[in-house]
């Protein structure tokens, strides 16, 4: 899995996470201006996936009848269902609704954005434009992620743990209905079909997909704990500490 290309991507993406979050820092990025440049890539992003997988149609004859997107390109993956709630932050005035979008996009950047980048299922060969796509959109929305966090313009705490779990198991059982009503065109959103890559420790059909489906959200399950667990300790000194002043 560990080729020297998929090396280099990755080693790549570091230097272009790290130099955004560096710039971010530096030059003390605007909430408004850090969603701009985010929602550039993921338009970007979507632009390269739908032209470099459009197919053409053709009628019984042979004659051409236009081209049409393949369904398993759609934004339906956890990672590109965040296009539609990072655009979204650039129209939202309502803070509430603003706070819960930004701590649900967080985890979901920062650890499905890291997997995909660990996981390359679109490849890593330099001269295919889908891998450009891939790993700069997932490196794009990582930086965004870790930028939130470190501006401090998110919470991550019991309350907001509690509402990503709930979203996203949410996400997941329509996932698995989507599946199955598009099982004709062979998609695979959230992985819920099957694993991403074959010859996957753990995330293997081995034993069943029964067995695959529980690894694969306790994994999820037990990374999303392990993300807000530090905010949840955090928070809970924080709330001791304000009861034993008052």
């Amino acid at each position: 899995m560990f080729s020297t290309n998929h090396f280099i991507w990755l080693g790549l993406c570091a230097i272009f996470i790290t130099g955004l979050l560096l710039a971010a820092i530096r030059f003390k990025f605007s909430f408004k201006l850090a969603t701009y440049i985010v929602s550039g890539i993921c338009i970007a992003s979507e632009l390269c996936k739908i032209f470099t997988h459009i197919d053409e149609i053709y009628d019984m004859e042979g004659n051409l009848d236009g081209g049409v997107l393949g369904a398993q390109y759609l934004p339906f993956h956890l990672c590109s269902i965040l296009i539609f709630f990072i655009l979204y932050l650039n129209v939202c005035k309502n803070e509430e609704r603003l706070e819960k979008i930004k701590s649900f996009i967080v985890p979901i950047a920062l650890l499905g954005g890291a997997m995909a980048m660990l996981i390359p299922t679109s490849g890593v060969n330099f001269l295919k434009p889908y891998a450009y796509q891939c790993f700069v959109y997932h490196a794009g929305i990582f930086w965004y992620g870790l930028y939130l966090i470190i501006t401090k313009q998110v919470s991550l705490g019991l309350k907001s743990y509690k509402n990503n779990m709930l979203y996203l198991l949410g996400l997941l059982f329509i996932m698995i209905w989507v599946n199955s009503a598009l099982q004709v065109y062979d998609t695979n959103f959230f992985y819920l079909v099957r694993p991403p890559m074959d010859n996957l420790p753990i995330l293997n059909l081995n034993n069943g997909w029964f067995v695959y489906f529980i690894s694969l959200v306790l994994i999820a399950l037990t990374l999303f704990t392990a993300l807000h667990l530090p905010f949840m300790i955090l928070e809970r000194r924080k709330t001791k500490k304000g009861e034993a002043n008052s």
